[in-house]
């Protein structure tokens, strides 16, 4: 669906429901469609306003005209595209008189974020402005990547160049390659900073080709600051295609530029890519991002609920973040509806309700395997008692069981820290945490406690 036809048809519903005048002027017709930023799971309808109190009422789930425009956004969309989506309305308060001030540099600037993003965001780079560095909860595995992506963000083309964001989709590659270019702009408006996917570098090569047009396509590719490219595992088999990636790779890289790619896969590992551009992309810093843990994906989803004003309980969260055990993306697009199907409902928000909704979705716990059912398990294989497990005696025959149990609880049932302290006779979160980390780091010395974790792993598996 485009964005400009949506917006078009969800005003007509609107306009059935909110009277004509200086309201329907200012909160429907005063609003710009800036873009649709869609996937399998959710959609955002990003839009703008130069009115900050309309911004204010727009973003507030429970405002006066939120449940109307989800309404009217699901007719229009099966009007367009013959299916009805959940769409989510995200308004962007943008100061007229703003739009052409410089930022000020980190270190003195007292504005949000957000706000000097948005107001500053050029069309041409199509970076959403939600995909920011602080909207990136990231698990332990990933916080190099974030780190390395921060500082490129600060000092782009000195090092790490080009960077490659490799792994599963939905784990939030695209958003952290934006961040960067986001956090850029943000330190630099005049930074000419481009995002394209692969497949749109290909069509506009195709046509440049087609019209005559080289030396313009050159011109907009290869005078960039930073050129952030999604989806490279694409250009696989375009032997045409990689000939003039090739030359804009090595164009911007040597003028000091940035690059920044995105794959499902290392180029390595990509059949069709050729060994001169598998070459210059191991040049730079691969960084593998993961799937999130409990922790991590719990937190994302209180950003969410943040973000949609809505406030939902840790265990409903953890009990959503449990049962989808796929990806970011996923996880986001079914708590959206989640969350919609809570707000068309006047029954209360409780365990049992969400794992209803999640069992409609298709998404729920399966195999659970509990903390008693963890430290049943360690105390037979050590052969201990659950009761030493739990209490305080500091032998060594116990202390490392306990540690054993304490970390496989987190691994596997990926309750919180508090949680599985609570477990354990009470023990304090930093407890829980030292006893994770003790074993953390034996594992990698020790083979034959890492065989012995494995063993237990299997007897909760049967």
């Amino acid at each position: 669906m485009d964005h400009i036809q949506l917006w078009d048809a969800i005003k007509e519903e609107l306009r059935q429901k909110i009277a004509p005048g200086m309201t329907f002027e200012s909160y429907v017709e005063g609003l710009t469609p800036l873009s649709l930023v869609a996937s399998t799971n959710g959609t955002n309808l990003y839009l703008s306003t130069p009115h900050k109190n309309v911004a204010d009422d727009w973003n507030t789930p429970g405002g006066q005209y939120y449940s109307q425009f989800i309404a009217a956004a699901l007719q229009a969309s099966a009007t367009i595209s013959g299916t009805p989506t959940v769409i989510l309305p995200v308004v962007t308060y943008i100061d007229q008189k703003l739009t052409t001030t410089p930022i000020q540099p980190e270190s003195t600037s007292t504005q949000e974020p957000t706000s000097n993003v948005e107001k500053q965001m050029p069309e041409s780079s199509k970076l959403n402005p939600k995909f920011r560095f602080d909207t990136f909860i990231a698990s332990t595995p990933n916080r190099e990547a974030k780190s390395v992506a921060e500082a490129i963000a600060e000092h782009p083309g000195e090092e790490w160049n080009p960077l490659l964001l490799y792994g599963n989709p939905g784990l939030g590659k695209t958003h952290l390659m934006q961040a960067i270019g986001n956090e850029l702009l943000r330190r630099n408006p005049k930074a000419d900073v481009k995002f394209i996917t692969t497949d749109d570098f290909m069509n506009d090569w195709t046509d440049a080709l087609r019209f005559n047009k080289q030396n313009e396509f050159k011109d907009k590719y290869r005078n960039v600051d930073l050129l952030l490219v999604d989806d490279i595992q694409s250009l696989a088999g375009k032997e045409n295609v990689q000939e003039e990636f090739f030359n804009t790779f090595n164009a911007i890289t040597r003028a000091g530029n940035q690059i920044v790619l995105t794959a499902d896969k290392l180029p390595k590992d990509i059949k069709g890519i050729e060994d001169r551009l598998v070459s210059r992309f191991a040049m730079g810093y691969p960084a593998n991002l993961t799937q999130p843990d409990s922790e991590t994906k719990i937190a994302i989803l209180k950003n969410k609920a943040e973000e949609m004003n809505i406030e939902i309980s840790y265990d409903v969260l953890s009990e959503i973040a449990n049962a989808v055990d796929t990806n970011v993306r996923e996880l986001e697009g079914v708590f959206k509806r989640v969350v919609a199907r809570i707000r068309f409902s006047n029954d209360p928000v409780t365990v049992e309700s969400i794992r209803e909704i999640l069992a409609g979705l298709d998404f729920e716990r399966t195999n659970i395997i509990s903390i008693e059912m963890i430290q049943d398990a360690v105390a037979k294989y050590f052969n201990v008692t659950t009761t030493d497990l739990i209490g305080k005696s500091r032998v060594k025959e116990i202390v490392i069981p306990r540690q054993i149990a304490m970390y496989l609880s987190r691994e596997i049932t990926q309750e919180s820290l508090p949680a599985i302290g609570r477990a354990f006779g009470g023990k304090d979160h930093t407890t829980v945490m030292h006893s994770t980390s003790k074993i953390e780091e034996a594992v990698l010395e020790n083979k034959q406690l890492e065989a012995q974790m494995q063993e237990i792993r299997a007897t909760l598996q049967k």
